[in-house]
């Protein structure tokens, strides 16, 4: 069988990806036996063993529900406390724990025969009773396996914007400027009437394509795994692969000082952009595809490196940065950069907190803070 088999073992992997695959939800429910040695890990059926093997620090969510990202760092023992007093715990990149846990992670992204650039990540919810996620769509795709406990969802179809680019929770104050240029109609301000609802069960599999609106509330203890794919878009891949293309040139690497020296020469070669998207062959767009997504600091974002709490300045708003004063050098150096970097490129450089890199690249993306391709 085949990781999608066992995930959706009536409705087969064939139909999966012929039918809901990629922007319908699907869900299964079955036996926790046909996730083989995953289900049997003792990591994923007690939540403080597997704090006791995770690295720190580990993310609580706010019981105001405002958000994912409402949300504060603590080490294990005050997670497992925290987690006693109601408030869900994340654990993110369970893969880096789990060795299993990679092999479902990559092994799924190959039979999506999805590109390099889709971030695979595992993270694990453990929601006590009464925790939950307000509603909200997210940029990335979603299957969700079900350990312990019972979970209900609601989901809708967005009619808002398709293919979004950024997450969006409804009681956000500001919508990002990348996803506000995309709306076809206004966010809501509430789930659909129409949400379907779902309980999730050990054993259930739920799919969540990018976009779809999905609010939850656990009935129990819970803990479930997350596999979470990005979804590069054709945008990121032509431009990297145009990109890459045109630094081949002297004239696209010359320093770009706005119209006022020589607007003619500038027209000219946006004249000539047509024939080199056009000269652009499967193997350049297959290297672009299977490229590092590449991050950069947000046109609108300042980081300020003082004494005390690290904030960002994004647009006016003005945040407090949940960075560890070991990953004050990292933020240093994303502050100061003024090109595109990765995620390799941060862990090359910064070898000491290689394992902190990807989640504080996802968290300071969520805050706007970075930006990024693919």
């Amino acid at each position: 069988m085949t990781y999608l088999d066992r995930l959706f073992p009536q409705l087969t992997a064939a139909e999966f990806l012929s039918t809901c695959w990629p922007g319908q939800f699907a869900v299964e429910h079955g036996s926790l036996e046909r996730f083989d040695g995953l289900a049997a890990l003792p990591e994923l059926r007690d939540l403080p063993l597997l704090l006791k093997n995770f690295r720190t620090p580990i993310r609580v969510a706010l019981t105001d529900k405002r958000d994912e990202h409402s949300s504060r760092e603590v080490d294990a023992e005050t997670a497992e406390k925290l987690h006693g007093e109601g408030m869900a715990v994340i654990l993110d990149g369970v893969e880096h724990v789990l060795p299993e846990v990679q092999e479902w992670l990559s092994s799924v992204a190959a039979e999506l025969h999805l590109p390099l650039k889709c971030n695979p990540r595992s993270i694990v919810y453990a929601s006590p009773k009464g925790a939950g996620n307000s509603p909200h769509f997210d940029a990335n795709a979603n299957f969700i396996v079900q350990l312990k406990g019972t979970k209900r969802w609601w989901l809708a179809a967005n009619h808002s914007v398709a293919n979004p680019t950024d997450r969006w929770a409804m009681n956000q104050r500001e919508v990002p400027a990348e996803l506000e240029t995309s709306l076809t109609a206004p966010l809501p301000i509430e789930m659909p009437k129409n949400a379907e609802c779902v309980d999730l069960r050990p054993g259930s599999v739920l799919f969540v394509p990018r976009g779809y609106w999905h609010s939850t509330e656990a009935n129990e203890d819970t803990l479930a795994i997350n596999f979470t794919y990005g979804q590069p878009t054709w945008a990121d891949v032509v431009l990297s692969a145009l990109r890459e293309r045109l630094l081949h040139q002297a004239e696209w690497r010359a320093l770009a000082t706005g119209f006022g020296n020589d607007p003619a020469q500038l027209m000219a070669m946006l004249g000539r952009l047509p024939a080199e998207a056009r000269a652009l062959d499967e193997t350049a767009v297959s290297a672009a595809m299977d490229a590092p997504p590449t991050y950069f600091l947000a046109p609108d974002a300042f980081i300020r490196i003082d004494d005390g709490p690290m904030k960002a300045t994004v647009r006016t708003r003005e945040i407090n940065l949940p960075v560890r004063e070991e990953l004050h050098t990292v933020m240093e150096w994303i502050s100061l950069i003024g090109a595109p970097f990765s995620a390799d490129q941060l862990m090359e450089l910064f070898p000491e907190v290689a394992d902190d890199v990807p989640l504080l690249l996802a968290n300071l993306k969520a805050l706007g803070v970075l930006g990024r391709h693919g």
